[in-house]
């Protein structure tokens, strides 16, 4: 079976932790929880950690004069400075890292929809903006792994982050050995994976290794073309031509092997099944011709099983336990 790392993770204190939300409550977070025992979970909530207590007052971003402050407009205080400076110091301090989840919506915490007004009071919204901490997160960290943990309730999106996440922390640990042989054998085991998210770049990445000289050089351009492929899932398109591909490595052009998976194709392209069962297929077929130590591809495996999200949420329910059913 596949070993993986454990991703370092940066989460907001509030998401399943302690509770230190301006209200005084935690948020519930399926993700966070099943991570915990799969990842070094780091937490902060960074309106605690510069001195405001729990529960406290609302704060808000406002922009004013084309500058955006952090304020509480219940005590008039302006916080501005001290989120800044306590942002910039939190991070210089906090090594390795592959990944974050944040709170969503939040001042502080919020990727890219938080609420920014004219003023501190009875104004309207003029935009909508990252919160300060996770604005210095942003600026550091781009092109890493991270999402608000409302928006990791989506299937979709939680298998990419999660995809992202180990990839990042595959490279990590790969990088500690600082070698070519070490980063080629990576390109390897993804090579089906970035081919369904970008081929194009894919071919860079595969072209770098094949010049390479400088190893620190050549290791910080990987990391820049890594984070370049996968900044967003590859098309339903491409994902069936790497699927197509993986199986014709296994199996023969002709046979009823070959047309059966090509009708599966076909099914998950018209929406009629889902993408796990392509997935399944492979992996099954993949244990038929190769040793178990040779499907070691990430696009069928990315990440721990036990992260994946419920097939079905609602299994167990007994939709027929009513009255009329009864009669």
């Amino acid at each position: 079976m596949e070993k993986f790392p454990r991703p370092v993770l940066l989460v907001s204190r509030c998401l399943e932790f302690d509770k230190v939300r301006f209200n005084g409550q935690k948020v519930s977070s399926p993700i966070v929880r099943d991570l915990m025992q799969f990842a070094d979970v780091k937490t902060v909530c960074p309106e605690v950690e510069i001195g405001l207590g729990v529960p406290r007052a609302p704060l808000r971003i406002i922009r004013k004069n084309d500058e955006y402050r952090l304020v509480q407009p219940d005590t008039g205080l302006d916080l501005t400075e001290k989120m800044n400076k306590f942002a910039d110091n939190f991070l210089d301090g906090l090594g390795k890292v592959d990944g974050f989840i944040f709170k969503g919506l939040s001042p502080s915490m919020g990727l890219g929809n938080v609420k920014v007004y004219a003023r501190d009071a009875m104004s309207p919204v003029v935009e909508r903006s990252a919160g300060f901490f996770a604005g210095h997160v942003i600026n550091r960290y781009l092109g890493y792994p991270m999402e608000e943990s409302e928006r990791l309730l989506n299937p979709r999106i939680r298998h990419h982050f999660l995809t992202s996440l180990y990839a990042f922390a595959d490279f990590r640990q790969m990088r500690a050995n600082a070698s070519i042989g070490s980063l080629l054998d990576f390109n390897e085991e993804n090579r089906f994976l970035f081919m369904s998210c970008n081929p194009a770049v894919f071919d860079k990445m595969s072209g770098l290794l094949a010049d390479a000289e400088n190893t620190g050089q050549v290791f910080e351009e990987y990391m820049s073309l890594l984070k370049e492929i996968l900044r967003k899932p590859g098309s339903d398109v491409l994902k069936i031509e790497t699927a197509r591909k993986m199986f014709l490595m296994f199996a023969d052009k002709d046979n009823k092997e070959t047309s059966f998976f090509e009708e599966m194709l076909g099914r998950y392209a018209e929406n009629r099944i889902s993408w796990d069962a392509i997935i399944e297929v492979l992996r099954m077929i993949s244990f038929r011709f190769l040793d178990e130590d040779s499907y070691k591809d990430r696009f069928l495996y990315p990440y721990p099983e036990e992260l994946k999200a419920p097939a079905d949420e609602n299994r167990d329910k007994d939709y027929w336990d009513n009255e009329w059913n009864q009669r």
